[in-house]
């Protein structure tokens, strides 16, 4: 390896640098034939994990809400129907933060488990949770159970959020390539997201430092560290670093 390609991505109060060989020897994934096709699947995920985790530390922070919504205990529904609650729900929700003079800002997944128990799991824009949950409760509740549950919680000031992104995408893998599946989305999110800033450089070097060392003004988070081979063959290594005293 002569040169390698830096690419830095500033999300918020986060840098993710991954650095990656693009020449010279590859190295043996490990992966048989057989076990190929399920490798690239799991890379899939990986990369909209990634691009989950980069749009939460973009476009949200503390004040802003994480709800996991339920229908009433025993509801079965195709995922047709669930489609169409859901955007009922939207449609409902745009107008609510509109009135209320508020941008919407959301990004959500939809799973179904083995038993057919919905999950749905969204990240919204700063609100009245009180307002959201009722409009759930109208569009889902029924004569029995007219409130069905919804959890929320408010985002934390920690100023990242790979640990959500995480929770989202499991949550889509319950249902995702499965005729349980309700978008034909990983996860999916509203058109005002502004993007993370992304740029790669090329570095000519033979070898990164094993140890990286954060940018002044931030740190890196714990377990960030990573070192592997992509699906190519070629040597990568990523962290994470965040913003001090945020």
């Amino acid at each position: 390896m002569k040169k390698y390609i830096k690419r830095i991505v500033k999300a918020g109060n986060t840098i993710e640098i991954t650095k990656y060989a693009v020449s010279g020897k590859k190295e043996k994934t490990g992966i048989s034939d057989s076990d190929y096709g399920a490798a690239q699947k799991e890379w899939k995920w990986k990369r909209a994990e990634d691009s989950c985790r980069w749009y939460l530390n973009e476009n949200f922070g503390p004040g802003d809400l994480w709800m996991r919504f339920s229908y009433p205990r025993g509801t079965r529904k195709a995922p047709v129907e669930i489609k169409a609650d859901i955007e009922k729900f939207f449609k409902k929700l745009r107008r609510l933060y509109k009135k209320a003079g508020k941008v919407l800002k959301y990004i959500y997944t939809v799973g179904i488990g083995s038993r057919g128990g919905m999950h749905f799991h969204a990240v919204f824009s700063e609100f009245d949770s009180a307002k959201i949950e009722e409009l759930w409760q109208d569009v889902t509740g029924t004569e029995e159970t007219p409130y069905p549950s919804v959890n929320t919680r408010h985002l934390d000031r920690q100023g990242h959020y790979g640990e959500l992104a995480s929770y989202l995408i499991k949550n889509a893998k319950e249902s995702y390539g499965t005729e349980n599946q309700v978008f034909g989305k990983r996860y999916c999110s509203s058109r005002n997201l502004a993007p993370p800033k992304i740029r790669r450089v090329e570095v000519r070097a033979g070898s990164w430092a094993k140890n990286p060392k954060p940018k002044k003004g931030y740190y890196i988070l714990n377990g960030s560290v990573r070192e592997g081979k992509f699906e190519s063959g070629f040597p990568y290594q990523s962290y994470i670093m965040v913003r001090l005293r945020i």
